[in-house]
């Protein structure tokens, strides 16, 4: 809060004026650029794509090799893409007996991995391709920056965006279907930015693949689209005497209901149709978290719904200014802010608590919506100061000149204070994991997990404890040992003292017998607390066979 309010009172008071200015206008877009001026890319910004993309993988990769907490997702992704690789039906036993993920949430578009999975299959695999899908969406975003504020401007705010929290935070807690949701908010609303609606609806209609809210973010955009249309409509007949040039207003408002539309039928459909289909108990199992809006949740009333949206106010409003800080609240002066009210109004609506901070992956496709929203913003409040500045109208950009020079202060001071959040936040966040040596230490206990799933041959089923399931997840069909997905897995591995309240328990084989009755394992390598059991009997053979049954416990001669 603190570098919040440093930033935030360090403006200028000509921002200042402008932001003002610029809120209290009408959701038409910026100006429209000069024709011919994008010219060629800037390789800084690929150079800038490449940095974050080494960052996020050292980051993501090291922290699988110390199997640090949070594999439990990336175990599931990882068979759900493994199965898919192998042309099978995504169901994911770590999830529970015979479980559909596509029954969890509609999310097909993470199947674009499965040929690389099958080229190679481990779990970095994932992990990569999520730290490039984010490091992609640098290119967009300096893109539209380049056209609109200049090269230098464009440089430091694709820094300051590539570092950005909500990114390094998605990136940390494993892998999540939302890292395709990056680049395409990112594409999108570049061209947005670059007023190019026909490009933007295109980047758009897939986000419907990613996840099943995004629709509703598809639909956000496609609403503030039509309103710029209709705007647009409305000062062409203003100026129908060729004054000024008008703006394609049909292309805007016919992209802009497409978008509405197909986003919307999209959500009500992957709800209400696909993923009850999918599920096991034929519903959608979030409606739990929806409260006073849930299907069969408390009778709704405003009071309960206002109730339920201001709950934990506090984290809430935090999280708000968290995600401003990053761009300096400059996005406030841009109507593309608007696309991310519905997210995270849906968030705060739930009843569940991790929806509300600044945690795991929420946060992350909200990133590129901020940033270029705060370029959006910057342009047009230095636009603005160009039309009222004495020597008139001056171009957007002069290669290789400054950007908008009647603007300068407005665009220097805003990528100046993108960069200094960047880089106070980072002491805060795992990017700050980079240089610390025990990122990169392998604990003693690792190396016994390790060896443990090396005991483990490819293609059996298995059954494991958490920080265990993504590396054995992409070669064996892998339960979670608290979920049994599995009736009387192959083999069992299991680190003792993560299970009942960490505490070992006090005979190992018999706690895991106990969890499958009937079937009767043996013990076949033991590190420290780390045990791999296999099974010996099926519970029919031991239900037939009573010396099966009734064997002593031993260890397994080494094979």
């Amino acid at each position: 809060m603190e570098i919040a309010g440093a930033v935030f009172h360090g403006m200028t008071a000509s921002v200042q004026a402008g932001l003002r200015h610029a809120l209290s206008r009408r959701a038409d877009g910026p100006p429209a650029p000069a024709p011919g001026r994008a010219g060629r890319g800037d390789p800084a910004a690929w150079l800038i794509a490449f940095v974050t993309f080494a960052a996020y993988t050292t980051i993501s990769v090291s922290r699988y090799l110390r199997l640090a907490p949070g594999t439990w997702d990336l175990g599931i992704y990882t068979e759900y893409v493994s199965r898919f690789a192998h042309l099978q039906a995504p169901v994911v036993p770590i999830k529970g007996h015979g479980f559909n993920l596509l029954g969890d949430h509609f999310q097909p578009i993470v199947a674009l991995i499965a040929p690389f999975f099958r080229l190679f299959p481990t779990p970095v695999t994932l992990l990569v391709a999520q730290a490039l899908l984010t490091a992609i969406s640098v290119v967009p975003v300096c893109r539209a920056a380049r056209d609109r504020l200049g090269t230098g401007a464009s440089r430091a705010i694709g820094a300051a965006y590539g570092l950005s929290w909500g990114l390094q935070q998605m990136v940390y807690f494993a892998f999540h279907e939302v890292a395709f949701a990056v680049p395409l908010l990112a594409f999108c609303l570049s061209a947005l930015v670059r007023r190019r609606p026909r490009a933007a609806a295109l980047w758009a209609l897939p986000l419907v693949f990613v996840k099943e809210d995004q629709g509703i973010t598809v639909a956000a955009i496609g609403l503030v689209m039509l309103a710029a249309g209709m705007v647009a409509r409305q000062r062409a007949r203003v100026n129908r005497a060729g004054l000024a040039q008008p703006r394609p207003a049909r292309t805007w408002i016919r992209a802009g209901g497409l978008l509405a539309g197909w986003g919307t039928a999209w959500s009500l459909l992957a709800i209400t149709v696909i993923i009850p289909y999918f599920n096991p108990h034929h519903q959608y199992r979030y409606w739990g978290d929806a409260g006073v809006l849930g299907a069969h949740g408390s009778i709704f009333s405003v009071t309960g719904l206002l109730a339920q949206f201001t709950h934990a106010g506090q984290e809430k409003l935090g999280t708000t200014l968290m995600l401003l800080l990053p761009v300096a609240f400059l996005a406030l002066g841009s109507p593309l802010v608007l696309i991310a009210i519905p997210g995270l109004a849906l968030r705060f609506l739930s009843t569940h608590a991790t929806f509300w901070g600044t945690g795991f992956h929420y946060n992350a496709p909200v990133m590129p919506i901020m940033f270029l929203a705060a370029i959006d913003a910057m342009a047009r409040i230095a636009a603005r100061s160009a039309r009222h500045s004495p020597a008139g109208p001056r171009p957007v950009r002069a290669p290789p000149g400054p950007a908008l020079p009647a603007g300068t202060v407005v665009t220097r001071l805003g990528a100046s204070a993108m960069v200094v959040a960047a880089a106070g936040l980072a002491v805060s966040f795992p990017i700050s994991h980079l240089w610390q040596p025990w990122n990169y230490l392998i604990s003693p206990w690792v190396r016994a997990e390790n060896a443990a799933m090396a005991r483990v041959p490819d293609g059996v089923t298995v059954e494991a404890s958490e920080t265990m399931l993504a590396p054995l997840a992409a070669r064996d069909d892998t339960s979670w040992i608290k979920n049994r997905g599995i009736s009387d897995p192959r083999y069992i591995v299991i680190r003792a003292a993560r299970h009942r309240s960490r505490q070992p328990p006090a005979r190992v084989l018999r706690f895991v017998e106990a969890i499958h009755p009937g079937a009767v394992y043996r013990q076949v390598f033991k590190s420290g607390d780390v045990y791999v059991f296999r099974r010996v009997a099926s519970a029919w053979q031991a239900g037939r066979d009573p010396a099966a049954r009734a064997h002593p416990p031993g260890v397994l001669p080494a094979p």
